[in-house]
């Protein structure tokens, strides 16, 4: 656990103390049922988890989805009716009596499952926390996948903590979607920078530059059910644009260097008017643009550059400098190197000093296979923690561009501050929790005033 996080954890009354007194479990079947299949729960039947549950059917032929649970009643039964057509009716057994919608679903699937099933977290990611909670605490032992990020905000990241206790306890296997780790190319890569084929790591650098996110706003929904549909356009349920698309390759660059930021401080917001451009509509809290320059404890950098504005340059990977050439990798980078210089922009022009010796893989794939690999062997896997690290140095960056101060990891775990409040008693026609004016229009971080809370 880092240094922030479980300092974090131990402060918060009573979950350290929760976690110490649950009684050892003994080791639970491994999978579940005579037949030797294993049941899956799917929370959350958005396009991310349409990836995600196929991959689960792929990675185990022994496995049927058994349970299915979206916000939207809709979605839940043609999420169903999809998957049985690309894996057939052997491997889907949902019946409308498993099939469950509204934002309390995910209860009733993961009920259903048996010691040793597996339940696939693929909602958005303000419901990670109390998804997985709930998953980890129940008698049986559940399996989970959960998506990144594993949360919006300190106090969610809190009580996943709290919880993965329990599951390492009960030796729950936990699978982490920060799925660049199990691309190979990747993995080596990293692994020869540590090794010190790159010198001595010196910076490192995570870009994400392409265009905008849509907003699909249905004036028959309402606000709390078009947030949910366009998760990717609201605080609330992705984090935001930091936290969501550039968790990948933050963790990427602290996995290089081998530790997490300790502060930061950066610039961002919404240059592009919207109702000037007509670009995106004005009721979502999307910005558009944002730099991060994160400190390390011995003074090292992480520079974080991002841009969702159309008609510019685009640029997606990780890049890192050492003190024999430079690398890049990561997400959006299938063909990962170590070039000799400092250019990283235009390695097409620079010699490769070192290259990895494994093939390309399916990393979305692999991911799974390795998961319920281990749930079948009943080894040790649980990746929560680099998820949660990961998870907060995202949101370290997110605080430091929307307050306009330099902001220190420490400050960031003490944070109070909730972007859902109430986020156990919502429900599909609850009234959203995100802030808004009188005019419609959604709250976005101020820097000078926003504060660190």
């Amino acid at each position: 656990m880092s240094t922030f996080s479980r300092r974090s954890f131990l402060k918060t009354s009573g979950l350290a103390t929760v976690a110490a007194t649950i009684p050892a479990v003994s080791a639970p079947r491994v999978h579940a049922g005579e037949d030797n299949t294993i049941r899956i729960a799917w929370i959350g039947c958005g396009g991310r988890g349409n990836g995600a549950v196929r991959q689960a059917l792929n990675a185990d032929p022994n496995t049927k989805l058994w349970a299915v649970a979206d916000a939207f009643k809709e979605r839940a039964f043609n999420a169903v009716a999809s998957v049985k057509e690309t894996h057939g009716e052997d491997r889907v057994d949902v019946p409308e009596e498993r099939t469950f919608y509204d934002l309390d679903g995910y209860k009733a699937a993961i009920d259903t499952l048996r010691d040793g099933d597996v339940v696939l977290l693929t909602t958005p990611q303000g419901f990670r926390p109390i998804t997985f909670e709930y998953a980890v605490n129940k008698k049986e032992k559940i399996n989970v996948f959960a998506e990144k990020p594993l949360g919006v905000d300190i106090p969610g990241l809190k009580r996943i903590l709290a919880a993965n206790e329990v599951a390492k306890q009960k030796g729950i296997q936990v699978g982490v979607g920060l799925n660049n780790r199990h691309y190979d190319r990747t993995r080596q890569t990293v692994e020869a920078i540590q090794e010190g084929k790159l010198g001595e790591v010196l910076n490192t650098w995570v870009y994400r530059l392409q265009g905008p996110h849509n907003l699909n706003w249905q004036e028959s929904r309402t606000a709390l059910q078009n947030e949910i549909a366009n998760i990717f356009c609201f605080d609330w349920t992705s984090g935001g644009f930091i936290v969501d698309a550039l968790i990948h390759n933050i963790d990427i660059c602290c996995w290089c260097m081998q530790d997490y930021p300790i502060a930061a401080n950066g610039v961002g917001g919404r240059l592009v008017d919207p109702h000037d451009k007509g670009l995106r509509r004005s009721k979502d809290q999307l910005i558009d643009c944002a730099a991060v320059e994160y400190t390390f404890k011995d003074g090292r950098k992480m520079m974080l550059q991002t841009r969702t504005v159309p008609n510019c340059w685009g640029f997606f990977q990780a890049n890192v400098q050492g003190t024999k050439g430079c690398s890049q990798l990561g997400e959006g980078v299938g063909d990962p190197a170590i070039y000799e210089g400092t250019e990283m922009l235009n390695t097409h022009t620079r010699k490769a000093i070192w290259k990895p010796e494994a093939g390309p893989n399916d990393s979305y794939q692999d991911e799974h296979v390795r998961l319920f690999d281990a749930i079948r062997n009943n080894k040790p896997w649980n990746e929560i923690q680099y998820g949660v690290d990961a998870t907060a140095t995202a949101i370290l960056g997110r605080t430091a561009v929307e307050t306009g101060q330099r902001v220190s990891m420490e400050q960031v775990w003490d944070s109070t501050r909730e972007l859902v409040p109430n986020i156990d008693a919502l429900r599909i026609d609850s009234e959203s929790p995100a802030e808004r004016d009188e005019n419609g229009n959604y709250w976005i971080g101020t820097p000078g005033v926003t504060k660190v809370s």
